[in-house]
C-alpha cells in the first residue's frame, strides 16, 4: 500500500491559510538515510521454528525526484521518479529468513503521475497514479508489482481550516486494497498548523521562522517485497510484509531558499512482521514474528521550488 502517495498529494494541494509562517512548500526532490537501534526478532509461539534472531543493523536507503511538466496558476502536472533500498544485517541468528535477508538487498522502484487542477474558492481536485516493483530481484510478475490509483477533492472551509476526500484502489504484490482517503487541515495560531491524513498520518507542525519548522507526527507506515526462495523446503517466491506506527519528531532547516535538510528521530511499534504466500495476507502467513520496539533516527536532505515561483503560482 503506497499511503505515502497521498500525503504528497496533500502536501501539493496545500495552499497556506494566507500566513507566511506557515506556508510550506512540497519536497521535489529528495535523498534520505534512517536507521534503527538494534532490536530482537521472535517467531510467535504458534510458528514452527524456534530461533531469536538479534537485528544489528535496519538501514533504508530513499532517492525521489520530481519532474514538473506543467507548473502553472490552476494546472499542476508533474512525474516523481522513486528509488529505495532496504538492508539488514543481523547479529546472531539461526533463522533461515533472516540469514537469507542478511546477504539480499530488498528495491523498490517506480514511477508516479501527479495532476492537480484548482478550482474557484479554495477547491481543488487531484489524481495520482504510480506503477513500481518492489522484489529482491529484477523480475516483473504479479507477486513483484504495485500499481496504485488515488483521487482526492479538497476545499476550504474558512479562511483558517480546508478538508479533503477521497479514494485509493491499490493492487500490491497480488492483493488488492480499496480504501477512502481523508484529510483536515487546521490552522491553531500564527506558527501552528494541525493536519490530519487519514488513514496515514497525523502531526502538529510548529513554524518557528519561515526558515525552521518542528514537527510532531504518528504515522502509519506499511510495506511488501517479493522475497525468492528465502526459506528451505518452500521453493519459488513469498511475500515479506511489515507494518509499524512512527512516533516521531521532525526538525526540518532551511541552507538555501530552494536547499534544506531535516532530521527525524522517535521510536517505531511493529505491528506485524511476517511471510506469506504470494498474493496472502498476514492473517494466513508462512511465517510471523514478535518485533520489539526501537528507536530510530533519519536525516535527509531535499529541494523545493523556489519561493518565488511557488507564490507565483
Amino acid at each position: 500500500m503506497r499511503i505515502i502517495l497521498f500525503v504528497l498529494l496533500c502536501a501539493l494541494s496545500f495552499s497556506g491559510f494566507g500566513q507566511d509562517t506557515l506556508e510550506y512548500r512540497p519536497k521535489i526532490m529528495e535523498f534520505s538515510l534512517e536507521n534503527h537501534s538494534g532490536y530482537n526478532a521472535n517467531p510467535k509461539a504458534n510458528q514452527d521454528v524456534n530461533s531469536l534472531t538479534r537485528i544489528k543493523q535496519d538501514m533504508s536507503l530513499k532517492l525521489r525526484a520530481g519532474i514538473p511538466l506543467v507548473l502553472k496558476a490552476k494546472t499542476i502536472f508533474a512525474i516523481q521518479l522513486k528509488y529505495d533500498q532496504q538492508f539488514y544485517r543481523t547479529e546472531t541468528s539461526q533463522n533461515d529468513l533472516f540469514n537469507y535477508l542478511n546477504s539480499r538487498q530488498l528495491t523498490n522502484t517506480g514511477v508516479t503521475l501527479f495532476y492537480q487542477y484548482k478550482k474557484e474558492k479554495g477547491k481543488s481536485l487531484t489524481f495520482v497514479t504510480s506503477a513500481e516493483l518492489a522484489s529482491d530481484e529484477w523480475n516483473f510478475n504479479r507477486y513483484s508489482n504495485r500499481y496504485l490509483a488515488n483521487v482526492n477533492y479538497m476545499k476550504d472551509l474558512n479562511s483558517t481550516a480546508s478538508i479533503g476526500f477521497g479514494g485509493v484502489v491499490n493492487y500490491a504484490l497480488g492483493v488488492w486494497n480499496i480504501y477512502p482517503t481523508f484529510s483536515y487541515q487546521k490552522k491553531l495560531s500564527s506558527k501552528t498548523l494541525f493536519e490530519a491524513f487519514l488513514p496515514s498520518k497525523v502531526n502538529f507542525r510548529y513554524h518557528i521562522n519561515p526558515k525552521t519548522y518542528l514537527i510532531a507526527e504518528t504515522e502509519f507506515v506499511n510495506w511488501r517485497f517479493n522475497v525468492t526462495d528465502p526459506i528451505p523446503h518452500n521453493e519459488g517466491s513469498l511475500a515479506l510484509i511489515r507494518a509499524d506506527v512512527y512516533f516521531k519528531f521532525r526538525l526540518e532547516k532551511e541552507i538555501h531558499d530552494w536547499l534544506w535538510l531535516g532530521v527525524d528521530t522517535g521510536f517505531i511499534h511493529n505491528v506485524n512482521y511476517g511471510l506469506t504466500s504470494p498474493g496472502g495476507r498476514m492473517a494466513d502467513a508462512v511465517q510471523e514474528f514478535n518485533v520489539r520496539d526501537t528507536g530510530f533516527i533519519r536525516f535527509w536532505i531535499f529541494i523545493l521550488p523556489p519561493s518565488t515561483l511557488w507564490k507565483s503560482l
